[in-house]
């Protein structure tokens, strides 16, 4: 079990916006600009092998902390009936009594062990943690949905098979940069618009696991409009 991960995954996620989904644009605003100043020509040719692997990079470890925010945020905000009969699904290893007291001695929440199991490195991997909190599985009920944005009331967004295909091209691809890089120019405007089609999907996580965190809210926690 490696304790300093843990505590270090604590020590960092502290750092961070308390809102995931804005640690998560900000980081998607900065890829998706330095992407189209690539396709611009406005970058050095020197530095554009890198910042084209960076761009896909860095948006991929964005989503994944985005989804590891939200897991650790329903643990944080609802109320423990909620999650607790759904923990041995999501962490069903058990541990020996010596491992029990390395926990202990390193004041690690057992929750803390349940986050740092999961993976979310692929829209399988995502569906199969976050199908546990949403009845009809997280991707089924993105597609489905319907949203109002805020700043333009007339505007509904909707989401389409389309953008699950392109959050699944844009974790392949990042796998492929990872693991069997080509030697080669990758990044156009095709690539631009799935990180787009992914920031939607992301956004609409955002709105169904929001309503499931408002639906289940601890009633210990106080509320932002309580004070």
């Amino acid at each position: 079990m490696d304790y300093k991960q843990i505590l270090q995954a604590r020590k960092n996620r502290k750092t961070r916006l308390a809102r995931p989904f804005k640690n998560f644009f900000e980081i998607f605003s900065q890829c998706t600009r330095a992407g189209e100043a690539i396709l611009e020509g406005n970058i050095a040719p020197e530095f554009m092998p890198l910042l084209e692997r960076s761009v896909v990079i860095s948006e991929v470890t964005a989503i994944e902390v985005y989804y590891r925010d939200m897991f650790d945020f329903i643990f944080r905000y609802c109320s423990p009936s909620f999650f607790e009969p759904k923990l041995k699904l999501l962490h069903p290893e058990k541990y020996d009594i010596a491992e029990l007291v390395s926990v202990y001695r390193h004041q690690i929440h057992p929750l803390e062990l349940v986050i740092a199991a999961q993976s979310f490195q692929n829209v399988d991997r995502i569906e199969k943690v976050f199908s546990k909190f949403v009845d009809k599985g997280l991707w089924s009920s993105v597609l489905s949905l319907q949203a109002r944005v805020k700043e333009s009331p007339d505007n509904i967004a909707t989401w389409s098979n389309d953008d699950l295909s392109g959050l699944k091209a844009t974790f392949d691809l990042r796998h492929e940069l990872i693991h069997d890089p080509a030697r080669r120019s990758f990044l156009t405007e095709d690539v631009i618009v799935k990180l787009w089609q992914s920031a939607h999907m992301v956004f609409g996580s955002d709105v169904v696991l929001g309503k499931v965190l408002t639906e289940n809210r601890d009633p210990t926690i106080p509320n932002e409009t309580d004070a």
